[in-house]
């Protein structure tokens, strides 16, 4: 077992790899950019890969009680008739701060270190980071680093130069109301209404007794959000949605369009490996994913768990092997999650066809 493991980045990949290294008996530091660590996002959907994560975590139940039961999953046209309705089987909708409480509190404080921003590597002559500095000019040094600093990572910018996004195609605004009788009236369900002509769909996930996280997601050569202001946002969503269901309607007006968060998609073209030498990356850092498989946080939690058991088992003197060992066992999921995400967005970019699978990739 590593001895010394530096942390880059204090999101869910990040927690979620220092609470089962704890668990397996060893201690990881974590460098966080925030004041604090991931409380500002909005909400996801657990999915059952995610959710058999968090049991090896030891958290099922409480993710299990900070989230909301999702029974099944409805997607309707915009005049409300109903396309597709699935049973789903161990899915909950739950809130980002909720879910980085539930992870943040099996973590020793003295393991956490915020107001980090990294900045860059310091390299040895065989290609090794002895030091990673941050713009705070604090240095730290350690056996393994772990890139858990998101898509747009500084870490992966280091030591996988060439890594190649794709080009965005599709947007989402994305906001958070809190409503408990609106909870209550979706009824357990996460329900998407979508244009019958593609580019355009609202979706809403129920994500605590009092809250629900709701996105608008369009082709970005249909409609422009070109102003993001609080009252483009709210122009926004009223043009294009004007004449969707009274559901819709009242989420719009009932939203605080200067929390809403504008996501642009986009996904990391498949790297050859997730390491080189001592610097290793985890979740979006890795595969960033596009969002129509809700596998960006429960695939982050595998991640880490993985690279948390091999890290464990691995000798002295075979790190390399090791992190090899990661990307083999890894790559293939997540490829396949990639491939499954770029065939649901081109589903949504063209008019809807019978048949169409529900947005999720398992």
């Amino acid at each position: 077992m590593l001895k010394n493991i530096a942390i880059i980045g204090g999101g869910i990949a990040g927690l979620a790899f220092a609470v089962y290294y704890k668990k397996l008996g060893g201690r990881a530091d974590i460098y966080e950019r925030s004041p604090i660590s991931g409380r500002e996002g909005l909400g996801f959907i657990m999915l059952e890969n995610g959710l058999k994560a968090m049991s090896s975590l030891g958290l099922l139940t409480n993710v299990s009680q900070a989230g909301y039961p999702l029974e099944s999953c409805s997607i309707l046209d915009s005049n409300e008739n109903i396309l597709i309705n699935e049973t789903l089987i161990g899915s909950y909708g739950i809130t980002r701060k909720a879910f980085v409480e539930v992870l943040l509190v099996q973590i020793p404080p003295q393991w956490l270190h915020f107001d980090h921003s990294f900045s860059h590597f310091i390299f040895d002559d065989e290609g090794y980071a002895q030091t990673a500095i941050f713009d705070n000019k604090q240095t730290i040094s350690a056996d393994l680093f772990l890139g858990c600093d998101g898509g747009n990572s500084a870490v992966r910018a280091q030591i996988k130069p060439n890594a190649v996004r794709s080009e965005i195609k599709v947007q989402e605004l994305v906001s958070i109301v809190e409503n408990p009788l609106l909870v209550t009236a979706m009824d357990h369900k996460f329900t998407k209404y979508k244009c019958l002509n593609g580019g355009l769909a609202a979706g809403v996930v129920p994500a605590s007794k009092n809250s629900l996280v709701w996105f608008i997601q369009f082709d970005v050569n249909k409609y422009d959000l070109a102003d993001s202001s609080v009252q483009g946002k709210i122009d926004f969503a009223n043009n294009a949605l004007h004449h969707w269901p009274s559901t819709i309607q009242q989420l719009i007006k009932c939203t605080d369009f200067s929390r809403s968060h504008i996501a642009k998609s986009s996904y990391l073209e498949p790297l050859e490996r997730y390491h080189k030498n001592n610097v290793v990356l985890l979740g979006d850092a890795a595969h960033a994913l596009l969002p129509f498989t809700s596998q960006g946080v429960n695939a982050a939690i595998e991640d880490a768990i993985e690279l948390a058991k091999i890290l464990f088992k691995s000798k002295k003197g075979f790190l390399n092997v090791a992190l090899e060992h990661y990307s083999v066992m890894r790559k293939p999921i997540l490829e396949q999650f990639l491939r499954q995400g770029i065939a649901l967005q081109e589903e949504f970019l063209l008019p809807h066809k019978a048949n169409q699978k529900i947005p999720f990739a398992f």
